[in-house]
């Protein structure tokens, strides 16, 4: 069954956009996932990097890693009120370059003071990126009466796997972290400004929705929100953290560890291109429920063999496990709110992301008495948790939003 356009977003598009510039803002959309993903990919890749830069231990590394979840819980729910009044278009013309630029401000960074305010900067644009990226994105989706907001996911995922090669063949043919990242910004950050103008506008809330303030989420949102918090913990833990595990415990040689993160983006990717046939095979349910199981089963094969094939091996598994669970909820907290699509993401995001955010500093923190590996046992609970109850927690409200 289509989405139901009218609880997402209001469809009075701006039918303004020139005809001569052959306006696709799926297009755009997707090249703003692509830009997302790489931006956030090339940081994810080059953390060894920054790492031995400054000489940090994983607690050390932590700081930053807070500084990053800081500044984009403080972003996230402005960006939405923004979408809410003016649309999401306005916001992502912003948004976008300035992620790219923050991360050429990451590896220029000459002390570890100016990388965690650097870190803070790109917390920030990160968020509120984010919240409009996906808004446009469940605006197209109701605009295309179908779901394809795993597509877009996996475009981010599949951003995430090119980056994480494009770092480690640079790296291997001695590149230095601050060219990388600076010949990277530049390119997407011209791609998101030419491309700007193509997408959706018109996707503000009514006038009657935009007066409302955030509030506490309801039943609905609340339950979406938390299970939403554990995968995306479990998300951002195998980001941060998987090129550092794949270095330090698995042993992999320092232009390898790199493709760990793709490793895991691109069978992301893979299990998003075909998320939507799954989901409609399936059920949302089914792949609620196998996701976490999958993800559970890659994250135990990591633990237990600290070897670099079997840490690819798992990674595997825990991106494709991973890869439909967030675009479900997303989709399904952009329709529950009465205040709009920006503002149901965003309350859904604040509560995800801050999994996202605070699991990769959490884990670095715990890693210090237990280790990586036994660090790792908190994202095996929570996928467990995602696989075993997730369904029943959410109630059918969530799980049927993607059928």
């Amino acid at each position: 069954m289509p989405p139901p356009a009218a609880e997402a977003t209001d469809l009075r598009f701006d039918e303004r956009i020139s005809t001569k510039k052959r306006a696709n803002p799926r297009l755009a959309a997707s090249l703003h996932f692509l830009t997302d993903g790489m931006i956030f990919g090339t940081w994810a890749a080059l953390i060894p990097s920054f790492k031995a830069k400054f000489v940090l231990s994983e607690a050390g590394l932590s700081i930053a890693l807070l500084g990053i979840a800081a500044g984009a819980i403080l972003s996230m729910p402005l960006a939405g009120r923004a979408i809410s009044r003016h649309g999401s278009r306005p916001n992502l013309r912003i948004f976008a370059p300035a992620f790219c630029v923050s991360l050429a401000l990451l590896a220029l960074a000459p002390n570890l003071g100016l990388f965690i305010a650097a870190a803070i900067l790109f917390g920030a644009v990160k968020g509120a990126f984010n919240v409009s990226v996906n808004s446009q994105a469940i605006a197209i989706e109701n605009r295309a009466g179908k779901p394809i907001m795993s597509t877009f996911h996996a475009l981010w995922s599949l951003g995430g796997m090119s980056a994480a090669l494009i770092v480690g063949a640079a790296l291997k043919v001695g590149l230095t972290p601050i060219a990388i990242s600076l010949g990277i910004s530049l390119i997407l950050a011209g791609v998101v400004m030419f491309f700007a103008p193509q997408l959706l506008s018109g996707d503000a809330s009514p006038p009657s929705a935009t007066k409302s303030r955030f509030q506490f989420p309801d039943g609905k949102l609340l339950r979406i929100g938390i299970v939403t918090f554990l995968a995306l913990f479990a998300e951002g833990v195998m980001m941060d953290w998987s090129v550092v595990y794949t270095r330090t415990v698995s042993g992999a040689a320092p232009w390898l560890a790199p493709i760990a993160y793709g490793i895991f983006s691109g069978c992301m990717a893979g299990g998003r291109v075909i998320g939507s046939q799954l989901i409609g095979r399936l059920g949302p349910a089914r792949v609620l429920a196998l996701g976490g199981a999958f993800t559970a089963a890659g994250l135990v094969v990591m633990v237990a063999i600290h070897q670099w094939p079997a840490t690819f091996a798992g990674l595997a598994l825990a991106g494709f496990g991973l890869s439909n669970i967030v675009p479900i909820l997303f989709g399904a907290g952009g329709r529950a709110h009465e205040g709009g699509a920006g503002n149901g993401i965003a309350t859904v995001s604040i509560m995800g992301y801050f999994g996202f955010l605070i699991g990769p500093p959490l884990i670095g923190g715990i890693s210090h008495q237990a280790g990586l590996p036994g660090a790792f046992a908190i994202v095996v609970a929570f996928a467990l948790f995602i696989a075993l109850f997730g369904n029943r927690f959410l109630g059918t409200d969530a799980a049927t939003s993607e059928s």
